[in-house]
């Protein structure tokens, strides 16, 4: 029985991977009679750069030496063959001149078909970080039925334990992707605030994600985008580049601001909460929770 809030679906499609992980093929199709859905295809969330020539050409050649040794997965739907996963290894093996490719038939309807197909594409050993993390928000989204902030305030608040994961987020992504909440609210989350030339300098492994998780500190703008040329250049390790970025927020830092005045007034009077009782402490705890929520909102 799955937790309220996510989707059955998901989980039937966990557990349909399973089977099909080591089922052979069903038959060979033509290639020309399969039809390509894009939005079934995570991937395509973020372009059709990988699905280029260029982008297929090594796995061209592997097929043209070894063939198409993972079928791709399809479904019917009345009288077509509809894809649900192996887009870039169907393209690949048009390239590399085959007509045939191995397909394995699923009975899955259009929820079920996009759980698979996100589930294949975060067991593949090739996804980089930035794809896996952006599409795997995606998903979250259309099967929560929440936007990408409202995910990441939920994974906040369950992290730090302000609410229980009555979502059951924690189970799903770690059947999916290995990791759960703790990682997916932190580290995760960061790369949602990148700009694209850090993420795509951390797709082309000219830098790693934990120096342009440093970068985020600062606004966007020429400064950050100096940073990270430099980063790149010099092959910056994140204990640099947090240096780097702290020196900067210290040069543009403004005076102390009334509010950070009256602060430091606050901070003298709080060993008095104690003293409170009735309905002053119960005020006193409320307004304390606001200001936490206030100070402390989670990623943005």
């Amino acid at each position: 029985m799955t937790r309220p809030g996510v989707s059955a679906a998901a989980f039937g499609a966990l557990d349909m991977m399973e089977e099909l992980r080591d089922r052979s093929a069903d038959a060979q199709l033509p290639i020309a009679s399969i039809r390509v859905l894009p939005e079934f295809n995570p991937r395509r969330l973020l372009g059709d750069q990988a699905f280029t020539d260029e982008a297929l050409a090594d796995l061209a050649q592997n097929i043209r030496t070894y063939g198409v040794l993972q079928p791709v997965l399809v479904r019917r739907r009345r009288a077509e063959i509809l894809l649900v996963a192996g887009e870039r290894r169907l393209r690949a093996a048009a390239l590399a001149g085959l007509t045939q490719v191995p397909v394995i038939y699923v009975d899955a309807d259009d929820t079920r078909a996009y759980e698979i197909a996100i589930i294949e594409n975060a067991q593949r050993n090739d996804l980089d970080l930035v794809t896996e993390t952006l599409v795997g928000f995606q998903f979250l989204s259309r099967r929560l039925n929440l936007s990408t902030d409202e995910i990441v305030s939920y994974l906040h608040h369950v992290r730090k334990g302000r609410r229980e994961d009555d979502l059951g987020v924690e189970r799903l992504l770690r059947d999916m992707y290995g990791t759960g909440v703790s990682v997916w609210g932190q580290q995760r989350a960061l790369i949602l605030r990148m700009t694209a030339a850090e993420r795509d300098a951390i797709q082309a492994r000219r830098v790693d994600a934990k120096v342009c998780a440093e970068l985020v500190a600062l606004p966007e703008g020429d400064i950050r985008s100096a940073l990270l040329e430099r980063a790149v250049h010099e092959g910056l390790t994140a204990r640099q580049v947090r240096e780097l970025v702290r020196t900067e927020q210290q040069s543009t830092q403004a005076p102390r601001s009334a509010l950070a005045v009256q602060g430091d007034g606050l901070r003298r009077l709080l060993p008095r909460l104690s003293r409170l009782e009735g309905k002053d402490a119960r005020r006193a705890e409320q307004l304390l929770g606001e200001l936490r929520d206030l100070l402390d909102p989670g990623p943005r």
